[in-house]
């Protein structure tokens, strides 16, 4: 639980009651909403900001006792403190966005600056208020001219805000993979021969985040010395390699900051911490379609799929989706909400190829000789009839000479009319029955690049799934806000991209018989809920 607490006096304690008493018997099951959201995982200090100034006279003399301010330019709500003796006045525990900050003075003419942008882990200084004499009723205007500058601590900070992850190039749906544009960020290969990165950005899972398969700021370790908020919940699983949980989708995220070093010692979580920001709902409604493609139309085919016969498969990321945000109708505006959904229709073509040695029938029936023409096929170079007869080797072609059966008799040599048979009495009928169920033999051995195989299959793997996000936010009087987010996503695709096997792909291997071997993957759980508040001294 995020709580900073000032003094409070009594005539603030009645004002708040009294407001409220007045916001009607919808409070109720609101009530009940929220002792929910106190029961769950808290928020940390890396999802608020913190706003500070000062306030004088033209003469640099300090004005205790002015009027200071703050609206939030989404939804409209404002706070208002007064600066101490010093002229010095805080707004802590801010959510982040932009705000317009006004400070007035009796006999002042009053100064506000807008577009004050604070993102998440903020500890900021607006310029000093200098309030000229003047008429209250006119108003000074200054905007904030790009960002402030943090002067009382030496932190490393960057931000992705809305517009760089709209604009910037994503191949993927996880706004994490733009964190390598970041500096000191690098990205990790697979091997040192690989300079493709460790997570994939193009096939998008429940839990396809960078961060801890690939990206590392700062120096940090590759897994383990990177902690991932998303609205304050650190979504790091430390029982799966310090990987991701949760995918941070880039039309449900506000802005993503990354503290990398220096940052004050009320930060629990590090040495790097990157905390993503969902987007919420202000004071008027909004809402949008979209749908972002990405497929293989004018890709070319490879050389041995094309002289294996098998076409090209027609890889497609397709993703629908849209999102809608707003105030709730009749609670005055004290309660906003936004939710989006999104689909996610993914074939990844023939992106993964199964290769294999399929016996002959003849094989099966346990005629290993190359009299037939089947295996002929498969073992080209044929006997080799000499005095002392021998049996081509190969990938597949072997001599069984001397193999020893259950009645101590063996096989003779390829000289003999029987030799490299097995008689049908001895051939398990459970490994017949198995037999029977493999798939036949659609290539050509002989063809240079195949490697001898005689059964190459493409897999197309089909990974559909969905993602929605949903988050609200209250305003719990003048100086108190609570807010929460939720997010569901399901996938699933073929283990391993081609359903061979659960947990590698094994030599020699063929489609999973009967059906396919499917890996789904849900990911459920509240991701944030923060209670934040800035009480008047």
């Amino acid at each position: 639980m995020n709580t900073m607490t000032d003094a409070l006096s009594g005539e603030g304690l009645d004002r708040n009651r009294q407001q409220i008493r007045g916001r009607g018997r919808w409070i109720l099951p609101l009530i009940g909403f929220v002792l929910l959201f106190l029961s769950l995982p808290p928020a940390q200090a890396q999802t608020t900001a913190q706003l500070t100034g000062t306030v004088q006279d033209a003469s640099g003399a300090a004005l205790p006792g002015a009027q200071v301010t703050l609206t939030d330019e989404a939804t409209g709500i404002s706070r208002t403190v007064q600066t101490n003796r010093q002229g010095l006045f805080a707004f802590a525990a801010l959510v982040p966005g932009s705000y317009t900050v006004k400070a007035n003075a009796k006999n002042f003419q009053p100064k506000e600056v807008t577009g004050v942008v604070l993102h998440a882990g903020d500890e900021r200084a607006v310029p000093t208020f200098a309030l000229a004499v003047g008429s209250e009723a006119t108003t000074v205007t200054v905007e904030a001219a790009g960002e402030m500058i943090t002067t009382d601590n030496g932190s490393r900070t960057s931000v992705l805000d809305s517009k760089q992850i709209d604009n910037l190039v994503l191949v993927g749906r996880d706004t994490t993979e733009l964190l390598k544009i970041l500096p000191g960020a690098t990205t990790v290969s697979a091997s040192l021969t690989n300079n493709s990165p460790t997570f994939s950005d193009v096939n998008i899972t429940v839990n396809n985040s960078a961060v801890g398969n690939g990206i590392n700021i700062n120096g940090a370790v590759n897994r383990g010395g990177t902690a991932l908020l998303a609205d304050g919940a650190n979504i790091i699983d430390p029982g799966n390699m310090a990987s991701s949980v949760s995918i941070v989708n880039p039309e449900m995220v506000a802005e993503v900051s990354v503290q990398a070093s220096n940052f004050s010692a009320d930060t629990p979580f590090g040495p790097v911490v990157i905390s993503t920001i969902s987007k919420s709902g202000g004071e008027h409604f909004h809402g949008e379609a979209y749908f972002d493609a990405r497929n293989s139309v004018l890709n070319a085919n490879d050389w041995t799929d094309n002289h294996n016969h098998i076409a090209q498969g027609p890889q497609h990321y397709y993703y629908p989706g849209g999102n809608i945000g707003g105030p709730v109708p009749f609670t005055h505006k004290n309660l906003f909400f936004w939710g989006g959904y999104e689909r996610w229709l993914q074939n990844q073509g023939n992106a993964n190829v199964l290769k294999s040695f399929i016996p002959t029938p003849e094989m099966m029936a346990g005629n290993f000789t190359t009299d037939n023409a089947d295996n002929r096929a498969l073992c080209p170079n044929g006997f080799v009839q000499t005095t002392t007869p021998s049996y081509p080797t190969g990938p597949w072609c072997n001599d069984l000479s001397g193999t020893i059966f259950p009645d101590g008799t063996s096989i003779p040599n390829v000289a003999s009319p029987t030799g490299n048979r097995i008689p049908a009495q001895f051939i398990d009928p459970g490994a017949a029955a198995l037999a029977k169920i493999w798939p036949k033999a659609n290539a050509d051995p002989g063809l240079a690049g195949s490697g001898g195989y005689n059964y190459v299959q493409a897999i197309p793997n089909i990974n559909d799934g969905w993602l929605y996000r949903f988050r609200i936010d209250y305003q719990w009087g003048p100086n108190t806000k609570i807010y929460g987010s939720y997010q569901q996503a399901f996938n699933s695709d073929l283990a391993q991209g081609n359903g061979a096997h659960l947990y590698w792909t094994p030599g020699n291997a063929i489609p999973f018989p009967a059906a396919v071997s499917n890996s789904p993957f849900m990911a459920s759980r509240w991701l944030g809920t923060s209670y934040t508040t800035s009480m008047p001294a």
